[in-house]
């Protein structure tokens, strides 16, 4: 019955019904959207390919002025793919005996490691959906063993008592699972999302940098 009026009555209910496990998922759930909220604001094209950015370091490029490509992408730094590829490239390419033949490999290491920094930040969605189920599950348990407690005790004349304390249990688990599902699938878009830029990144910044790579070539 309480089951029923939590499906009709809203999630509190649902919440309520499923004791310390879920309140525990409630908060994990709040966490998660927060998470959503902050991935879809990082990982989105604006933000990790400003066109401004890519204009500026292409022209300073173009004239030749790696001091200023420099010093712009050092001051751009964290605020998007271009800066810091371009500072990896200046870098290697001042530092290195090989000159502009390390240009391409600093870039794309450079580009790889932004990836993966922000690829570790989408972590929190895949523990948060892989500890949800489990605890739903846990709840379950501890709620299954408290209702077959209660028939040992009471004997066959706790037979409906024991049905609605099953019901109650599972709220747990159909909690746990509410929650998993849509982190898993928000996971996995944020990835593609994150891949999918980054392979246009790799693109626009070999176009970028193609001035740089061409100084020392003979």
């Amino acid at each position: 019955m309480t089951f029923m009026l939590g499906l009709d009555g809203g999630l509190l209910p649902l919440v309520q019904a499923g004791g310390t496990i879920g309140w525990i998922l409630l908060g994990l759930s709040i966490v998660a959207l927060a998470l959503v909220f902050l991935h879809a604001w990082t990982i989105r094209r604006g933000r990790l390919l400003p066109a401004a950015q890519i204009q500026a370091i292409g022209e300073c490029l173009q004239r030749g002025d790696l001091d200023g490509a420099m010093a712009f992408s050092v001051a751009q730094q964290g605020d998007g793919l271009p800066a810091s590829i371009a500072e990896a490239a200046i870098t290697r390419m001042r530092n290195s005996p090989l000159g502009a033949f390390e240009v391409h490999d600093a870039a794309e290491e450079a580009g790889i490691a932004e990836v993966a920094r922000l690829g570790r930040s989408l972590e929190g969605l895949s523990v948060i959906a892989a500890i949800a189920p489990l605890l739903g599950l846990l709840g379950t348990v501890l709620g299954m063993v408290d209702a077959f407690q209660a028939i040992g005790d009471q004997g066959p004349q706790a037979a409906p008592e024991l049905a609605s304390s099953i019901s109650l249990a599972l709220v747990t688990t159909l909690l746990g699972l509410t929650l998993a599902i849509p982190c898993v699938a928000l996971h996995a878009w944020f990835r593609v999302r994150l891949e999918s830029i980054a392979a246009e990144a790799g693109l626009v910044m070999e176009s970028v940098l193609a001035p740089l790579m061409a100084q020392d070539t003979p």
